[in-house]
């Protein structure tokens, strides 16, 4: 009897101009191979040839799969596409979950043939979650948010410019004045900007009473913990506090081998820079007004006297916090270690050690 083909997934490798796939195949006999590979350009046309390749290899009787990797946002008119066009089986996968398996897989060489065969095997071994597309509202506040912190960023580039003027000798007054009012400019922006994600959060009474929730901690606003909410699609697609630390690029690597080599550790940065970036200006008065951020921070400095490890500790801290209090939808009560007789504390005494499970959807 002929062998059945009971799998088939597309691996796919994303980049901002083109895409790596390597169209794998399952039989019943559990033997797999891969039918077919090709690179196509990352825009409509490569979406539309993608589709009619995926079609001329496929067998008919089996749904296609496709597996790729949230990489930036070069993925994304890719899986809206295929969401809107096919009726694919969509998985989108947080870099640290296809790292641990391309470790697993003991793979040394990185290149975009082998990460596109590599996502393609782990779609055929794996029963992997369907993608869902984030919600409108939270794509704008994302835009937003994200367009708050690119003002931010030009704006310190312009003030440092401004500095430099003043700083040096007979600076040219028309160069001076024209700074300055770039400077007004990009205040004015940032202002208008938050004006118009508080507006969005304040149209949805779900997110309003979650994002509210963890505003009662001294340090966070709305603006900084809307932009982590929107960075992460309001957390659907994470499970755990790992998951979460790990996007963000706040898991610990340690450089060691043997007894000759002791690097020293760090937080790895492959991550959501824009989550850190959010999380960079809270964490500090965290540090100062509540007791257990500022506890952390003492016990931090006074091991390591560096007081940046001492402030990326809070924000990390600060992350997994924003991140139970929004999936349990529980308020934040201020220094939860010293009232252990209310029950409403159950959930904050356990940030940091126990996973929760997913509850808004967006």
């Amino acid at each position: 009897m002929k062998p059945q083909i009971i799998k088939q997934n597309a691996g796919t490798d994303l980049s901002m101009n083109d895409f790596k796939v390597s169209f794998h195949q399952l039989f019943d006999t559990q033997k797999r191979r891969i039918k077919a590979s090709r690179k196509f350009t990352n825009n409509i046309v490569g979406f539309k040839e993608f589709v009619k390749w995926v079609n001329k290899h496929k067998a008919p009787t089996v749904q296609v799969r496709v597996t790729l990797e949230a990489t930036g946002v070069y993925y994304e008119q890719l899986v809206h596409f295929l969401n809107n066009k096919t009726d694919f089986h969509i998985s989108v996968l947080l870099p640290n979950k296809t790292s641990a398996y391309f470790k697993s897989l003991n793979i040394k060489s990185k290149t975009d043939e082998i990460d596109a065969k590599v996502l393609g095997q782990m779609g055929i071994e794996r029963n992997l979650k369907a993608w869902q597309p984030i919600s409108k509202q939270m794509r704008t506040l994302r835009q937003l948010t994200r367009f708050k912190t690119s003002l931010q960023e030009t704006k310190t580039m312009v003030s440092n410019r401004l500095h430099a003027k003043d700083c040096s000798y007979q600076p040219c007054k028309q160069i001076v004045k024209q700074l300055k009012k770039q400077i007004r400019l990009f205040n004015r922006q940032i202002e208008e900007t938050e004006h118009l994600i508080e507006e969005l959060v304040q149209a949805d009474s779900v997110l309003k009473e979650r994002i509210d929730n963890v505003c009662k901690a001294k340090g966070f606003k709305t603006a900084s913990v809307a932009s982590i909410v929107a960075e992460t699609d309001g957390f659907v697609l994470f499970t755990s506090r790992s998951q979460v630390v790990s996007y963000a690029g706040y898991d610990i690597v340690q450089h060691q081998s043997g007894t000759s080599i002791n690097g020293k550790t760090r937080i790895s940065k492959k991550g959501n820079r824009y989550i850190r970036k959010a999380l960079f200006f809270p964490a500090m008065t965290l540090a100062r007004f509540e007791p257990q951020f500022k506890r952390l921070y003492d016990r931090v400095y006074d091991r390591t006297k560096i007081k940046m490890k001492a402030q990326v500790a809070v924000q990390r801290k600060a992350l997994v916090l924003i991140y139970t209090l929004f999936k349990n939808n529980e308020p934040y009560i201020s220094d939860y270690g010293n009232h252990i007789n209310s029950e409403d504390l159950k959930t904050q005494s356990e940030v940091g050690r126990q996973d929760i499970s997913p509850v808004y959807t967006g």
